[in-house]
Parts: C-alpha cells; sequence; structure tokens
C-alpha cells in the first residue's frame, strides 16, 4: 500500500538528484519545498561529483554524496530504473517516484507521470519524420513539485538559486571597468539545439561590451570558431570548473545562449538571458529565476525534440542576426 502524504515522517532524508545541469537547476524549488517540509531532517543530495558544485552551498542540504546509503526516505527525482534500484538496494524502506521504466517494483510511492509523450508523424520539405509531442505542456519544475506535493509539502513554485563567491571574476576577467557579456554556442543534446556559430559572432561584433565565451570540453572548438572573430574577447570554454563557471555568469550583464546547462545556471544567478530555442520548448524546460526573452521560431515541425535535423534547419535558421541584436538591446536597456 502507498502511504499517504499525512503519513510521511522521516528523520534521515536522501533526495536522488538528476545527472544534468539544467534538469538539477529546474528541482532546485523542489529541494526548497523538500526541507520547508522538514525543516530538522537531514536531507543528503546524491548526485554525480561533476555537479557537486551546484549544490555545495546550498543552505537546504546537510550534505552531498554520490551514492546512496541507508535512510528513512528516498525522494528520486530521475525517471531511470537505476536510480530506483540503488535507492531499494540501499535498503531505504520508503522510495518515492515517478512511474516509469519498469520500476514501480521499486517503489513504495509511485506517482503517475502527468506528461507521457506521444508521437505523431510528419512531413516537412519532402520528408517524413516522427516527433514528440506533450498533450499537458507544463514546465519540468513543476512536475519535480509534485514529488514534495506527494509528501504533504508546498507545490508553489520558488525561483531557484545558487550560491557561490567571485573568486573565478579576479581569475579569468580583466581588471576593468567595462560591461561583460556571455556567450554559450554549445549544446551538449545535440546540432538541433545550435543555432549558428558565425551568427553568435556576428551578434557579439554588434553589441559594444566585453565578450565572454563560455563552454565546456566539448565545446571548445565551436568556442574557438567564435572567439577568433571577436576584439578583446575572454575565452574560457573548457578552461573552469563548474563553480567558477557560475561566478562568472553572476558577473556578467547578459547571457546569450542556445537551450543547453549554462542556461539555467544564468537563471539561477539573476542574469538576463537572451535564449535561443530550436528543437525543444522554453514551456518545458525554459531558463527560471532570472529576466529572459526567448526567440524561437514555431515551424511546422517544432518542436520536434529531435537531437539532429533531419532536413534543412528552419526553425535555427529562420532566426536572424537583427532579431537576437535587438533582443539584447531591449533586454540589456530596458525602457
Amino acid at each position: 500500500m502507498t502511504p499517504s502524504p499525512a503519513s510521511a515522517t522521516a528523520n534521515r532524508i536522501l533526495i536522488r538528484a538528476t545527472n544534468w545541469i539544467g534538469d538539477a537547476v529546474m528541482m532546485m524549488p523542489a529541494v526548497q519545498r523538500l526541507r520547508e517540509r522538514f525543516p530538522s531532517a537531514h536531507i543528503t543530495l546524491q548526485c554525480p561529483a561533476k555537479l557537486h558544485d551546484l549544490w555545495r552551498h546550498n543552505p537546504h542540504l546537510n550534505e552531498i554524496v554520490t551514492a546512496p546509503s541507508r535512510h528513512d526516505l528516498a525522494v528520486i527525482f530521475p525517471n531511470s530504473f537505476r536510480s530506483a534500484w540503488e535507492c531499494w538496494r540501499a535498503g531505504i524502506p520508503r522510495r518515492v517516484g515517478f512511474a516509469g521504466h519498469w520500476r514501480r517494483a521499486l517503489l513504495t510511492d509511485v506517482l503517475p507521470d502527468p506528461e507521457p509523450a506521444t508521437y505523431r508523424h510528419v512531413t516537412v520539405a519532402g520528408q517524413r519524420f516522427k516527433t514528440k509531442v506533450f498533450q499537458n505542456v507544463r514546465h519540468q519544475a513543476h512536475r519535480y513539485l509534485d514529488l514534495i506535493a506527494h509528501l504533504g509539502g508546498n507545490r508553489e513554485f520558488v525561483p531557484p538559486k545558487i550560491w557561490c563567491g567571485d573568486a573565478a571574476v579576479k581569475k579569468f576577467l580583466p581588471a576593468d571597468s567595462r560591461p561583460v557579456c556571455a556567450i554559450n554556442a554549445g549544446a551538449e543534446f545535440g546540432p538541433a539545439k545550435r543555432w549558428p556559430a558565425d551568427r553568435f559572432a556576428a551578434v557579439a561584433r554588434q553589441v559594444d561590451c566585453r565578450w565572454l565565451v563560455l563552454g565546456g570540453p566539448g565545446d571548445v572548438a565551436i568556442a574557438n570558431q567564435i572567439a577568433t572573430q571577436l576584439p578583446d574577447v575572454v575565452n574560457v570554454a573548457g578552461k573552469t570548473t563548474l563553480l567558477e563557471l557560475c561566478e562568472l555568469l553572476k558577473a556578467c550583464r547578459l547571457l546569450l545562449t542556445n537551450d543547453t546547462g549554462p542556461m539555467h545556471l544564468a537563471g539561477a544567478l539573476g542574469t538576463p538571458i537572451v535564449a535561443i530555442f530550436g528543437s525543444t520548448s522554453a514551456e518545458l524546460t525554459g531558463p527560471l529565476g532570472a529576466p529572459v526573452t526567448i526567440l524561437h521560431e514555431l515551424v511546422e515541425c517544432s518542436p520536434c525534440y529531435l537531437r539532429e535535423c533531419p532536413i534543412d534547419f528552419r526553425c535555427m535558421n529562420r532566426i536572424t542576426v537583427e532579431m537576437v541584436t535587438e533582443a539584447i538591446l531591449k533586454l540589456w536597456n530596458p525602457k
């Protein structure tokens, strides 16, 4: 029998966190609400070591680990079989998570997924292909809050927040008074989420500031392509830790970005964002917390949620340099 929310008591709680930067930021409101629901509990968060910097200074947590251990309650945010199996194997008596991926038997509290995806076939530019469709469009952050509401917590949204210092500013940026804006032109999910690099460079040349080019190890080639076209640029792609990336984003006047992890970091740090969306939907996974302008051309097949465009990349190609430049200047200098 599934325990009722009213019966939820716990002294030691394990949060099984998501494994991606963007998803981690989107679950931060739920972590805060969990702490409010259990103010005296010892709350441990489990996540990959590469994401520890995101949570290191979070006041709602007592501990961060890379593997589960015995607790009273596990709140399992990922949908994967493995995340539920690890908590079951650790002997945690109450395990709360969404249904899916053949894991119902591993959970004591099974929440139905409120947004199951369906598929449709579309024919565009002479090509027939399959795209994903969500019948109930609802931001991922609210879905995570459903887990806390099941335990009797508050499901009302609160903005995500990352706590960090400013050591990276002194390490990477020149000591002058020029305003700094950042570019993040990569997207680990796939090329369908990447606006062309030469267009990022063209926009940057029209905005008078010092540009900071960001990216992970896999974005170095794209970052170098952009940086070589800009004067007085600071290129830190592949050179920062996750905490240093957060510290740099916090210091920026604005971030120009694709739909990717640093976009979500900027939102949680309060940095204004101009975000370019292609294959994905801002309604489901848009940035939270900071002022944002979303540029998204809703073409016949959009959003498709594909990693690679099977036709002519029309959703991204129709977003022009002029459109993006105008969005930056409006957000930078609101009237």
